[in-house]
């Protein structure tokens, strides 16, 4: 009966795929939430030049389409599906209009989110939920109304995964970031038992831990860019006094990482090359933490 699974996987993937460039996605559904910007937007670009038709997700319409245009540009497929992650409703909402596009989902990728920190003592109720439900909840519940259609056994050899982005936050903790730190881990838990419960309908789940990255989210915060984000006001950055985060020392390659750089990550776990690859979490760090 395994051989019976493996041939049938390998048939859909098509007789050469494999062997011609294991990174292809050709044909695959790949949802990405917090794409407009980051690395979202550089996997979005990344995995549409790999064939897939990528459901570019953000807040922020106008720079949701902006990657859509660049994307088809370069003659790929990409479709903007704009809205509020934090609105309870809004996963059965996504899913229900990837669907209606394009008749299935092959990937999702929970990377929208955002820092809110302080101290312990000083952080208020409202200020830690908010990071734990963007972080926690929304992905949580995009599983939840993916789940329906997964486990359609119409769907059942068809390449189903999970890529969830956490942190070295998550794995190791950091001063001033309780909430984001709590959430992170959170989402390696999430990560394997989704692995373990749904193996079963031939869904994969991993996550990525990442360092320090060079996007917006790890740049000084300006008195000019605050985001409403949840009736909030929220200031996306690291400060610059944070002194221990901003010290190359304990990086082995000795400079922050890119976009570029994490996006490879998020293509590996979402390719035929990590096709016997579940339930983990890979540490793209530079070797910090090692």
């Amino acid at each position: 009966m395994a051989n019976t699974r493996l041939n049938q996987i390998q048939s859909h993937l098509g007789p050469n795929d494999l062997e011609i460039d294991p990174t292809r996605v050709d044909g695959q559904v790949i949802v990405i939430t917090g794409a407009a910007q980051g690395i979202g937007r550089s996997a979005a670009i990344l995995l549409a030049q790999k064939g897939a038709k990528v459901a570019i997700n953000d807040l922020d319409g106008e720079k949701a389409a902006d990657v859509v245009r660049e994307i088809r540009g370069l003659g790929q497929i990409a479709e903007a599906f704009p809205g509020d992650a934090l609105d309870e409703n809004f996963p059965e909402q996504l899913v229900t209009r990837v669907l209606a596009k394009w008749g299935k989902i092959n990937c999702l990728i929970n990377n929208a989110g955002f820092c809110h920190d302080s101290a312990i003592h000083k952080m208020p109720d409202a200020k830690f939920d908010i990071v734990m439900k963007i972080h926690n909840y929304t992905p949580f519940r995009l599983l939840r109304a993916l789940s329906s259609h997964w486990m359609d056994p119409a769907f059942r050899d068809m390449p189903k995964n999970i890529v969830n982005v956490s942190s070295t936050s998550g794995l190791h903790g950091a001063m001033g970031q309780i909430n984001y730190a709590t959430a992170k881990a959170g989402i390696v838990g999430l990560t394997k038992t989704v692995a373990a419960e749904w193996g079963r309908y031939n869904v994969r789940a991993n996550a990525v831990a990442y360092g320090w990255i060079d996007t917006r989210i790890t740049r000084p915060p300006t008195e000019s860019e605050v985001l409403s984000i949840g009736g909030q006001q929220i200031k996306p950055g690291i400060p610059m006094n944070a002194k221990k985060w901003r010290d190359i020392s304990d990086i082995p390659l000795a400079r922050p990482g890119t976009a570029d750089e994490a996006a490879r990550v998020m293509l590996f776990l979402a390719s035929p090359l990590a096709a016997y690859v579940t339930g983990t979490c890979i540490e793209c760090t530079g070797g910090r933490f090692m």
